[in-house]
């Protein structure tokens, strides 16, 4: 029920047709099958959309090298220049051994991210990271917790092992 009212105010946003919910809030009372509209008052003093928004487009790894979470990200043309100069970190592949085993970038340490938090304690804290994964969603995670855990210098390759296949070339196999 409630994806569906989801998938309909993206529709109506998209065509501009009808009044979405901006402003207000839907509450559904599955309990006693009831519905209400409940208009919401503007925060004047919020960020997005207060009288002085300080925040005025979105934040994009491309135009930052950033992630939304601070989490620095490399293109695979970049981190295949990186390691061919000679990166002095550590690369980390969080996907699974089966993964690993099908292939791997030469030169990479596994940590999987099933069981990351058993790794977590042993990486060390002076050395950066270049983390990957599969697509870079499961890296990005990890690096997201490498950072909370103290770890300053990790950064994601997007698009993972995925891209760098498409882009950068062969990997190890076994």
């Amino acid at each position: 029920m409630i994806g569906t009212l989801q998938a309909m105010e993206t529709l109506k946003i998209i065509t501009e047709y009808g009044t979405s919910l901006a402003g207000r809030m839907l509450h559904y009372d599955a309990t006693n099958a009831r519905m209400r509209d409940i208009t919401l008052k503007a925060d004047p003093s919020c960020a997005l959309c207060g009288e002085t928004p300080t925040i005025t487009e979105p934040l994009t790894s491309k135009s930052s090298g950033l992630s939304t979470t601070g989490l620095k990200e490399i293109t695979t043309h970049d981190a295949q220049e990186l390691l061919s100069r000679g990166f002095d970190g550590i690369l980390l592949d969080v996907r699974e051994q089966d993964e690993h085993a099908r292939g791997h970038i030469e030169g990479c340490r596994l940590a999987p991210l099933s069981e990351f938090m058993n790794h977590l304690d042993d990486l060390p804290r002076d050395r950066p990271y270049l983390v990957y994964c599969k697509m870079g969603q499961r890296s990005a995670h990890a690096g997201t917790m490498m950072m909370a855990a103290g770890i300053p210098d990790v950064t994601n390759l997007q698009g993972g092992i995925v891209a760098w296949l498409e882009q950068a070339g062969p990997v190890v196999q076994g």
